[in-house]
């Protein structure tokens, strides 16, 4: 399969920077990580394999790829809260230990399943197109957004029970994480519809 230039740079950046944090994480015994660096080759052998069929564009490619980075550098960047991940954004509400928002594990967190959302959109828009109703089809996607979401937080509880030392933290934050994912998902959804036509 013949990928287009675009496809191309974004493959090799996200090529290189899975490298580079791969590297870090081996070298730091960070089990976790290095877990969620053969999650991302996983996903991009997928959507490279399926692009013949699945069409994604460059634009949901390169965000894809961004949160791949997002990802990464949330586990090894430190910041004056700990890792990037647990870094304190802005207190728009503090209600004492992990309940406050907004954090950069939030954030990332809605951004993520904003383009999980939108990506499940094209497929389905690809597979309907305008035959059935484009409510439906928008549910569906946010829906199947917060499926995704349901098995990183399995894929998170089993890290918790398999690896000591981890970053995932409790109810709390296992709660707020699925509030992001679905306010991030209903955001992205709704403003395809309000910025595209049918």
């Amino acid at each position: 399969m013949r990928f287009s230039t675009s496809e191309k740079a974004i493959l090799g950046f996200t090529a290189l920077y899975t490298a580079a944090f791969a590297v870090f994480f081996i070298r730091h015994f960070n089990i976790e990580f290095i877990a969620y660096v053969g999650v991302i080759i996983f996903i991009f052998t997928l959507l490279y394999a399926t692009l013949d069929k699945t069409k994604i564009p460059a634009s949901l490619l390169a965000a894809i790829s961004l949160w791949g980075l997002l990802h990464m550098m949330g586990g090894s960047i430190q910041t004056a809260d700990g890792v990037l991940y647990a870094w304190k954004i802005y207190p728009f509400f503090d209600g004492g230990g992990e309940l406050y928002i907004l954090k950069f594990d939030q954030a990332v967190h809605g951004y993520l399943y904003a383009v999980v959302a939108l990506l499940f959109l094209h497929l389905l828009r690809n597979y309907f197109g305008n035959t059935h109703s484009q409510i439906l089809v928008g549910f569906i996607a946010v829906m199947a957004s917060l499926g995704v979401s349901a098995i990183n937080e399995i894929l998170e509880f089993v890290a918790v029970l398999t690896v000591p030392e981890n970053g995932v933290g409790g109810y709390f934050n296992t709660a707020l994480d699925i509030v992001f994912n679905f306010v991030g998902a209903l955001i992205a959804v709704l403003g395809f519809y309000l910025f595209h036509k049918r």
